[in-house]
């Protein structure tokens, strides 16, 4: 087996990743697993450590961390241009994070499973997103992700989630804090004029502050936000809220953690190969767990486009 390198960022899971990795290493060695390590310093070095290495030979990288620093290899597999750097190389997960969703789509339930998956060097083709995304300046900024992006609420649940790093209590971590985030972005949960076009469809005008499109099932720490999304199957889900209100969104909260939100009228499912998103107003977009800029917005599936280690 190829030599892995193992990308770990120490500021997940509050601070406890590195000791989490720390415990791993010997797992990995009992199992025979060659493999180097880097530990990031500061946000984005994941991205250029992976695509440095990528573009270096090494065709197996392991992210040590949750879903943003997961997220940040993902974008490190593609060059600039948006093609994969090495098509042949795989990436994987050891998961550890404040939400840790993708492990839950990959059905990664423990430290043991993953370590066990990377030993095992199986892997398969999924489906990736490029998203464009405007800032607050009105520049247009491209990025890659193979988990989930929600827009409104959730882009500003995630800003509140960034915004108190380092200032709760360890023990508040995951849903807790998610939904913690989601209770105190519906301070200022508002309606606004949003359109949506799937492919080549005739625009869908909503009045929304919730808009989910996702290729994987989880976010927001174990959220179900799209029950019947798959990785591999060339399609985004793409879930709408029309005419939802603050009481609405807050009586679903118990039930988004089973998918059972897709029953209320006010919820639609759909699914496209390109979704582009504009608002009257800039909505926050939330992608794997990180704040990722506003509307207008563009996002297009990459069918079979990243080789992960399942």
């Amino acid at each position: 087996m190829e030599e892995t390198l193992f990308i770990i960022n120490p500021a997940s899971a509050r601070g406890t990743t590195l000791r989490s990795w720390t415990e791993s290493k010997p797992e990995l060695e009992s199992l025979g697993v060659k493999f180097s390590e880097r530990v990031t310093t500061e946000a984005g070095e994941a991205t250029e450590i992976a695509r440095r290495a990528l573009g270096s030979g090494t065709i197996r990288i392991v992210a040590v961390g949750g879903d943003g620093t997961l997220s940040e290899v993902v974008n490190g597999y593609f060059d600039s241009e948006g093609a994969a750097i090495n098509p042949m190389a795989v990436i994987g997960l050891l998961p550890s994070g404040t939400g840790s969703d993708f492990r839950r789509s990959i059905q990664i339930n423990s430290n043991w499973n993953a370590i066990a998956a990377i030993a095992a060097g199986k892997s398969r083709l999924i489906d990736a997103v490029r998203a464009t995304t405007t800032t607050e300046e009105g520049a247009s900024v491209t990025r890659h992700f193979i988990n989930v992006a929600t827009f409104g609420l959730g882009g500003d649940a995630s800003a509140f989630v960034n915004g108190w790093r380092g200032r709760l209590p360890k023990w508040v971590g995951g849903r807790v804090r998610f939904i913690a985030a989601a209770l105190r972005a519906l301070d200022r949960y508002r309606l606004r004029p949003v359109e949506v076009q799937l492919d080549d469809r005739l625009p869908k005008k909503i009045t929304s502050n919730l808009v989910v499109i996702a290729n994987g099932r989880f976010a927001g720490g174990g959220m179900m936000l799209a029950p019947h999304a798959e990785l591999d199957d060339g399609l985004l889900d793409v879930i709408l809220t029309d005419g939802a209100t603050r009481f609405d969104v807050i009586k679903e909260l118990p039930r988004i953690g089973r998918g059972g939100h897709l029953k209320n009228p006010k919820v639609t499912e759909m699914r496209a190969r390109q979704v582009s998103i504009t608002s009257d107003e800039p909505m926050a977009i939330d992608i794997d767990g990180e704040m990722a800029g506003y509307t207008p917005s563009r996002m297009t599936v990459l069918p079979s486009a990243v080789r992960f280690i399942i």
